[in-house]
């Protein structure tokens, strides 16, 4: 671990308070850090809330579009956790937010779950319906054309889609030959964690293929982006970035969002990759480390019983 990274694990009551006192807002990754797709990581959840008993500010930022808002507030609610809507980010709705700035009115195509699209479509924006690119194999040839570039589309969004095959591919890289058609991505993630120790192919690799055929560069709108960073500041009003506090367990996201952002950078072993790994970057090395969230939970209860007596 980098000597500049406090372990917060062996940290003294002073150290914990100097911790606590150091920010008012909290921003923190879900899936490695409270849970591991649909198991909870014991003990996280019931820590934020500690945090924000304190009144600190809480917001949760996540790469992950496959569930929506309301899973995402169901399951914290199960986790005791009360979140409101307007205090959870994801790449759909950071994406969505861009679009509406942007005054778009064209017809989108979207590679991504249909929890992505829908908050689209709910936001009021054109998608291309799922079957136009859908071609039985026994008239493939009369089916090609419904993969051939189409005007009316005016935006490629690609994001973790499960059924993201060849003919969504091949619209989107002849669709984006066009120089005015916005090409748009949220997850580019190449792995995705869970059960803590097992990965699954992330999107990441299929944007790239897009990305490689086409000859374009996509405006990114997960962590670490830029994009997402002028979200953050505007919805959430941030003033001092230095009064916040970035909770994640990736290096290459989390961590790099929190130093792109110049936010405080508590890293987790949890998840996606460990904190040797972590002190090795100069850019994203943490200011704070602890193995598990939940740990946080009784240095504060320590820390509280010390100033009562």
């Amino acid at each position: 671990m980098a000597t500049s990274t406090i372990n917060l694990e062996n940290a003294s009551v002073e150290q914990t308070r100097e911790f606590l006192d150091s920010f008012d807002i909290i921003l923190s990754d879900c899936d490695g850090v409270l849970w591991y797709l649909d198991k909870p990581i014991p003990g996280s959840a019931h820590t934020l809330r500690k945090l924000r008993d304190l009144g600190k500010k809480l917001y949760l930022i996540s790469n992950n579009s496959t569930i929506t808002i309301d899973e995402y507030r169901k399951r914290l609610d199960l986790y005791g956790l009360d979140i409101k809507a307007k205090e959870i980010i994801n790449t759909a709705k950071t994406i969505s937010w861009y679009l509406k700035k942007i005054k778009f009115t064209g017809e989108a195509f979207v590679i991504a779950t249909t929890q992505f699209r829908q908050v689209l479509i709910d936001d009021g924006f054109k998608l291309v319906p799922q079957e136009k690119t859908q071609i039985l194999e026994h008239k493939r040839y009369e089916g090609l054309k419904s993969i051939e570039d189409d005007p009316a589309i005016k935006a490629v969004i690609v994001d973790f889609c499960f059924l993201c095959d060849w003919t969504r591919l091949a619209l989107a890289i002849s669709c984006l030959d066009r120089k005015d058609v916005y090409y748009i991505c949220g997850c580019r993630e190449e792995w995705l964690v869970y059960r803590g120790n097992k990965r699954i192919l992330g999107s990441g690799p299929l944007i790239d293929l897009i990305s490689r055929q086409s000859g374009r560069t996509p405006l990114e709108f997960a962590k670490p982006s830029e994009n997402l960073k002028d979200y953050v500041f505007d919805i959430w009003n941030v003033k001092d970035p230095g009064r916040c506090l970035m909770i994640g367990d990736s290096i290459n996201t989390d961590m790099k969002f929190g130093a792109m952002c110049g936010f405080k950078k508590l890293f987790v072993n949890t998840g996606a990759d460990k904190i040797d790994e972590a002190a090795l970057s100069n850019e994203c090395c943490p200011d704070f480390y602890i193995p598990s969230l939940a740990l946080l939970s009784p240095l504060i209860d320590s820390l509280q019983k010390e100033s009562a007596n």
